[in-house]
């Protein structure tokens, strides 16, 4: 239990750092109205589901399946630069990563701490 409280404060802090960085930078309704996208929210959810869809059914640790999901959205989105009908951008490659890294988070929060608590 411990651990997991531990390991998500983490997370919770680094969330709100990088909110707090970017907010230093740009303006907050400015990002958040170009992040809100329906291509962007489909490229999240989409790489999402692919990452669950991988560790589930393959026989390959989680951390194999990120960096390759991760491979695989900055591939896809550099060969859409070369497509007459699409454009390959910056915020549909960051979605797939955080769709990614949003499920090994999850993941990594549910394990079973291997340390023993003390009683």
């Amino acid at each position: 239990m411990m651990k997991t409280q531990q390991r998500l404060t983490i997370i919770l802090f680094v969330i709100l750092t990088i909110i707090l960085l970017t907010s230093a930078f740009f303006e907050p309704l400015f990002i958040i109205e170009q992040s809100l996208q329906i291509d962007t929210l489909g490229h999240f959810l989409g790489f999402y589901c692919l990452t669950w869809f991988l560790h589930k059914n393959l026989s390959l640790p989680l951390v194999n399946i990120c960096l390759c999901m991760i491979f695989y959205g900055a591939v896809t989105e550099l060969s859409q630069l070369y497509l007459g009908f699409r454009k390959g951008e910056v915020s549909d490659f960051v979605a797939d990563v955080v769709g990614i890294t949003l499920y090994m988070a999850i993941v990594w929060l549910k394990r079973p701490s291997l340390e023993k608590e003390p009683r």
